[in-house]
This record gives C-alpha cells, sequence and structure tokens, in this order.
C-alpha cells in the first residue's frame, strides 16, 4: 500500500509469489480506496506499508529463517539493520521502524579530520575523504548490455540509445579510537545498504603474482583500527546480493584507488610506487608502539619505565559506551584526546593559583604567599560572624570563637588506628588531621594508579594437588602512580593487597627496587599472592605434601603468563627480525640515492644472499643496475649489510635518523678534542655491541638460554631509542 500526502486515495495490491511461479504471469492488479480515519491511511498522510504474511510452506528450505530471525530479538536485529543501512539513516531522508521503536543508524567512532600523526614524510591524518571517478562504461539504455569505447550500437539488441556511466568511488577510510581483534575493517556499500561490513581481506591482503597470499593487517599484533565506509555503487554484485563481484574489471578499478596494486608492507615489490588511501593509512598507524600523540593511541605515564603505557581496556569500553550515548567530549573526540595528549608527557604537579592576584602557591599553603587571600579555608562556626579563616585555625582571628566542634564521642585515627580525644583534632600518635584517609586504603589507591590489562583477570584457575580444579578467582592488579609508604615505618612497598571471596585486588609500585635493583617481575609478584589465596582457601589439602606455595605459584604463572616469563626462541627471533626490518628501513630512507654509493661494499657472501632474495620475491637479476641506482637493492641485503653500512658511518644512524640520541659533538674547546672523541666512541662502541649481538643471533640462530637472555636486553635497548 503506498500513498502521497496530495492524494485523495491509497493504492493497494497483492503479490502472491507462489500464484506468479505457476502462471508465469507478472502483471498485478491494483485497488484505488479512499482515505479516511478506519484505513490504512488517513487524510493528508503519506508513505509506503508492506505487510508479509503466509510465510514459506512446510518443506521448503527457508520455512525456520522468520523464527531463526525472532530468537535474535527486537533488539538485534535493529541495530543489524541500523548497520546495513547506516548511511541512509543519517540523511534523516527515511526512517525505519520495528515494533514501534526505530532503528538508529550505525556511527564509527573514529578520530576527527583534524587529528594527524607526525611521520618523516610529513603529517598524516586521521581520516581520508575521497569522491574520485575512477572511470566510465558505455551501456546501452534499452537493454543494459556494456559496449566498447568504439562502439555506437547495442552489439545485442541493436538500440542506438547509449549512455555512459561513470565509475565514482566515494567515502573514507580512517582510524578507530580504539583497536580490535574482530571490530575493524572497511564497510562496502551500494545503493545505500552495506554489502559487506568490516571487510578485511580485500585491503588487508595481497595476491602476488604467484597466487601467494601475504597478510599485511594487522601482523604486528592481533589488533587492528583502520575502517571506513566505502561506496561502489557501480560495481556488479552476486545474484544473492551478499557480496560483490571480485573479478569484474569494476572491482579491480576501486581496489587499485582504495588500497594500491601493492602489499601494503614498504619492503615489498611495488610497494614505493603505491599512494592509495589504505597505503597511507597503514604506513603511518599500522603498529601502536608509542602510546600517547606519537602513535595516536590513549595512555597514561608510567613512573617505573618513564614512558607511556596503553589504557585499561576498561576506560576504553566506558568511553565507547559514552560515545554510543552521544556524549559531548565522548562522541566528539575531545576526552578521548586529554588521555592521548597526556600520556607521553609526566604529571606536572598542580600548583594552586591565587583566585584574587592569580599568583601560583605551593599545594600545602593555606594564604596566598603574594596577596596574602586565603586559599584554604572554612566558615567561622560562629553564627554571628561567619567569616571566612583558615583551614588549620582554631580560633577565629575576628570574633575569637573556638573552631573545634563539639564532639561527644572520641574518635579513631584512620591511618593508625588509635583511639583521640573528642576535642582533640590531630591524632596524638602519627599527628594526621581528623578523618585523613590511611595513604594505603583501596579508595586512596584506586584513585593514584591505573589498571594493568595483562596482570588482571575475570577468572584464574588452576589444577590442585587432589585433581579438581580451584574456585574461580577474579584478579585486578593496579600500577601506582607514586610509592605506597607505610605511614607508620616509612617503608616503600613494592605490594598492597586487598582480598575478598573469589576477588583479590593488587596494587604494585613498579618504580620499587624490588622490580628496578633486584630484577623479579611483575607476574611473579602477583602469582605468588594468587597462590597464597588458594593455598589458604583449600587448607583442607594440606595433607598433599604437593600442595605448598611453590608449586601453586608455578601452576599460575604456566597458566597465565607462560609467554611472558618464558624465554622463547621464537618469540625473540621475530622480534629481531621486526627491529632489524625496521633499521633496515630507516637506513634507505636516509640514504635515498645516495645508497648507491655503497653497493661496492657488499661482501662477496653478501651478495650472493642478495642474489637469493631477489629470485625468492621474483625480481629479475638483469633489473640490479635499477635497484643499486635507486637504492632498493637494500631491501634484500642480508642483515649483516646494516653493520657494514654502521662501521663505515655511524652518523647515519643517530640524531634521529635511526636512533634519537645524539653522538657527543661540540664543546671541545673546554673539555678537549681527546675526551669529547672518547666519549663519541663510548656511544658507538655501545650500540655496535648491541647490534652485533641481534644480526649474530639472526644468522646462527643460536638457542642456548644464556645468548638468549642477551639478545633479549640487546633488542630492549636498541628499541628504546628508535625515531618515528
Amino acid at each position: 500500500m503506498t500513498s502521497r500526502s496530495d492524494m485523495s486515495s491509497y493504492i493497494r495490491t497483492v503479490i502472491n509469489l507462489e500464484k506468479i511461479n505457476s502462471n508465469k504471469d507478472y502483471s498485478l492488479d491494483a485497488l484505488e480506496i479512499p482515505k479516511g480515519d478506519d484505513q490504512s491511511f488517513s487524510q493528508n498522510s503519506h508513505g509506503t506499508i508492506i505487510e508479509v504474511s503466509d510465510w514459506w510452506p512446510e518443506g521448503n528450505a527457508n520455512r525456520g529463517f522468520i523464527q531463526k530471525l525472532v530468537q535474535y530479538g527486537m533488539p538485534k536485529i535493529r541495530e543489524e539493520i541500523g548497520r546495513r543501512y547506516a548511511t541512509i539513516l543519517r540523511k534523516g531522508e527515511i526512517k525505519i521502524v520495528i515494533n514501534d521503536e526505530k532503528c538508529e543508524p550505525y556511527e564509527h567512532c573514529i578520530w576527527d579530520d583534524t587529528r594527524f600523526v607526525t611521520r618523516k614524510g610529513g603529517d598524516v591524518p586521521a581520516v581520508f575523504r575521497f569522491n574520485q571517478v575512477v572511470g566510465s562504461t558505455k551501456r546501452c539504455g534499452h537493454c543494459t548490455a556494456i559496449l566498447g569505447s568504439d562502439e555506437y550500437s547495442c552489439p545485442a539488441c541493436g538500440s542506438t540509445s547509449i549512455r555512459t556511466i561513470e565509475e565514482n568511488v566515494s567515502g573514507w577510510v580512517g582510524i578507530q579510537r580504539f583497536d580490535s581483534d574482530t571490530d575493524f575493517g572497511i564497510d562496502l556499500i551500494r545503493n545505500g545498504r552495506a554489502i559487506k561490513i568490516g571487510e578485511k581481506s580485500a585491503f588487508f591482503e595481497y595476491v602476488d603474482e604467484f597466487k601467494h597470499t601475504i597478510k599485511d593487517y594487522p601482523i604486528d599484533s592481533q589488533y587492528g583500527r583502520i575502517v571506513g565506509e566505502v561506496h561502489l555503487d557501480y560495481v556488479p554484485v552476486d545474484f544473492l546480493k551478499q557480496d560483490f563481484q571480485r573479478s569484474s574489471v569494476e572491482w579491480q578499478k576501486a581496489m587499485t584507488f582504495l588500497r594500491g596494486n601493492s602489499s601494503l608492507q614498504p619492503t615489498q615489490p611495488g610497494a614505493s610506487e603505491n599512494t592509495s588511501p589504505i597505503y597511507k593509512l597503514f604506513q603511518a598507524y599500522r603498529r601502536v608502539r608509542q602510546f600517547g600523540k606519537g602513535d595516536m593511541y590513549m595512555g597514561y605515564w608510567d613512573a617505573d619505565s618513564r614512558s607511556a603505557k596503553r589504557i585499561s581496556r576498561d576506560i576504553e569500553a566506558d568511553y565507547y559506551a559514552k560515545f554510543k550515548q552521544k556524549l559531548p567530549g565522548f562522541y566528539d573526540d575531545a576526552e578521548w584526546w586529554k588521555l592521548v595528549e597526556s600520556a607521553d608527557q609526566p604529571p606536572v604537579e598542580e600548583l594552586p593559583e591565587c583566585p584574587s592576584c592569580s599568583a601560583q602557591n605551593l599545594k600545602e599553603a593555606e594564604y596566598c604567599s603574594v596577596c596574602g587571600e586565603i586559599l584554604k579555608g572554612k566558615v567561622c562556626i560562629n553564627e554571628s560572624c561567619q567569616k571566612k579563616i583558615p583551614f588549620s585555625a582554631t580560633t577565629c582571628p575576628h570574633c575569637g570563637a573556638n573552631q573545634i566542634p563539639v564532639v561527644l564521642e572520641p574518635w579513631n585515627c584512620r591511618v593508625c588506628g588509635t583511639k583521640n580525644v573528642a576535642t582533640d583534632e590531630v591524632c596524638k600518635n602519627c599527628g594526621c588531621v581528623r578523618g585523613t584517609n590511611h595513604p594505603l586504603s583501596e579508595e586512596e589507591l584506586l584513585a593514584n594508579s591505573d589498571k594493568i590489562d595483562i596482570l588482571s583477570s575475570e577468572g584464574f584457575s588452576v589444577k590442585l594437588a587432589d585433581g579438581t580444579k580451584s574456585n574461580t578467582v577474579k584478579v585486578n592488579v593496579y600500577a601506582m602512580h607514586k610509592p605506597m609508604v607505610a605511614p607508620l615505618t616509612d617503608v616503600s612497598e613494592p605490594l598492597i593487597i586487598y582480598k575478598e571471596i573469589g576477588k583479590l585486588t593488587a596494587f604494585v609500585d613498579l618504580s620499587h627496587p624490588y622490580f628496578t635493583k633486584c630484577g623479579l617481575s611483575k607476574e611473579q609478584l602477583i602469582a605468588s599472592e594468587i597462590a597464597l589465596y588458594l593455598y589458604q582457601e583449600r587448607m583442607n589439602l594440606t595433607s598433599f605434601t604437593e600442595h605448598n606455595l611453590s608449586n601453586l605459584t608455578w601452576s599460575v604463572l604456566q597458566a597465565n603468563w607462560k609467554d611472558s616469563i618464558e624465554i622463547s626462541f621464537d618469540y625473540i627471533y621475530h622480534e629481531a627480525q621486526e627491529l632489524l626490518k625496521e633499521v633496515q628501513v630507516k637506513v634507505k630512507e636516509n640514504l635515498g640515492s645516495e645508497a648507491s654509493l655503497y653497493f661496492d661494499e657488499l661482501t662477496v657472501e653478501q651478495k650472493k644472499k642478495l642474489t637469493d632474495s631477489l629470485i625468492q620475491h621474483g625480481i629479475d637479476l638483469s633489473t640490479i643496475g635499477v635497484l643499486k641506482s635507486s637504492g632498493s637493492y637494500l631491501d634484500h641485503v642480508p642483515c649483516s649489510f646494516i653493520l657494514t653500512l654502521y662501521h663505515e658511518d655511524p652518523d647515519m644512524f643517530f640524531g634521529g635518523k635511526v636512533w634519537n640520541v645524539s653522538l657527543a659533538s661540540g664543546g671541545e674547546e673546554l673539555l678537549g678534542n681527546e675526551i669529547v672523541a672518547q666519549a663519541r666512541e663510548k656511544i658507538i662502541s655501545q650500540y655496535d655491541n648491541y647490534l652485533q649481538d641481534v644480526i649474530l643471533f639472526v644468522e646462527n640462530r643460536y638457542n642456548d638460554m644464556l645468548t638468549l637472555q642477551r639478545v633479549r636486553l640487546s633488542i630492549e635497548f636498541l628499541k628504546k631509542g628508535l625515531s618515528i
């Protein structure tokens, strides 16, 4: 049924699919019915109503479809419809209502168009928007057959009615404000309907000329954050409209524009000519290594490592919930961006500002040191006075009234537990003002810490000595912003833990000597506390000799942090390869056309390995002259050549080129040439030793424990100073 607002009647017709199927007659009878209050349309109303009845009969393959649909529930169905037709619903031109509730359009949680990261090639925005004609097609205006560029009449029906259809790719690709192992990818839309949601393989995988599939993204971790909405109205779809025809010329043109004709990885053949939007996003945002503005990711300042750490996923989930509620600062990215900006900056102690003269004062000051204004005050308890006086004042300087309120009962100090007489405002034992919270209380510790996701769990459980599984224990671990000092002993503690039935809440000071000087791991510390809890919970197992703290600690470590505590050859080998690959790329970028000058430094053995790599990547050996002059041969040299270049010219590795550290220079007149030269050689030698460790490990694949420990430390050192 359908009608316009200016019509006095509405049109009604019935489509009987079974009848049409049997008679092969597609003509329909239509009724014109006057509008009225007792009709489907009242006067001046308009719209289209579709009623579906007599679903598929018994025995039909689709018989159970509607029942299955209903089982999803209305909220889920509305959510899916809102995702499929999001771009149409956002315009507000139409509404989709299911059971009297409107389907809300899905919105991607992306960074604002003005956000960017800075890379060597310049600023790379967080969002690329485009509206590009990538080609055109001639079609018959009568039967829609495709015509060649030199044809002027339809080869199928002979019609000379020809129309040219522009092949337009429009939309955007950008960076989500959080990463996810599933919730990323590009929505591909045709005529307002999302045909593919979160498409990944078309954009983040590449099939080379040998039909080998190269996974491009994500490869540095399991999480991705590249998303987008792309309109491909002209690209044909399959019969069921579930996917695009990926072998079509139209699809290939669109993919060439969107992600280019090469792998996204910069060292792969053809990548240097790739200028597509996806390629640019990949180069700038492929990994999240530097939390904060470096890689545009929310974080917090960690006192232990003096660097930015990732924000807890609990906070991400809370912010995303507020985004979906469209709350100011969360729907736009203002509040999200605050956690980006503050992540890589050490917190600055706040200096209170005087409201009168704007002078800054010490945090504990009650008076302004410049104008004498009261900064921390209270109102005189004398009702006839009521003037503002210093917070610590025991008598009013204006009326002389005693400011100590009458307390009928003594009070207990929250810090040391001492009972004090009612008239005392300060604890007689520890000197704390009445009402002061214990600095190691759970409330105070939560206010000065950040959650550590990798040490926390919704449910720890291990196998016990009697063969049964332990009860599930929820564990939340937080990293402190400052040392945890016991007020009575003045001793800094590495860990404070609060225990409830089935729940442990632990606070760790990662800057404590326990970690920084003794070299003990945070995983071991937390595991021992969990083990103690499990041991005390099952004291009935003390008859089993294997029911002890050491065995339980080992079980917890094996169950939850095996990869973190074990020194794995595969993991360290992968990290070493990734580090050397990154150094290789930076050296190539810095040398540019001058890379050809170093080609003759290759040894015979290094040239053999270069040849093997070129053959493996399907590159014609006759192009070696071109590779030399362009510097692209550096993508295929063995990693030992990095050391050759380092020994040849160390300056190309420092001062922000590969590592941020600068070689010692300047001040020779006061310090002397010899002292400055010695300092320079010390830095060069230090990095040389670490670089040799990693390269020799990769080339010889040493697997002994001592070497693995040494190489892991070398990788950590070399990674720490890498330039962005």
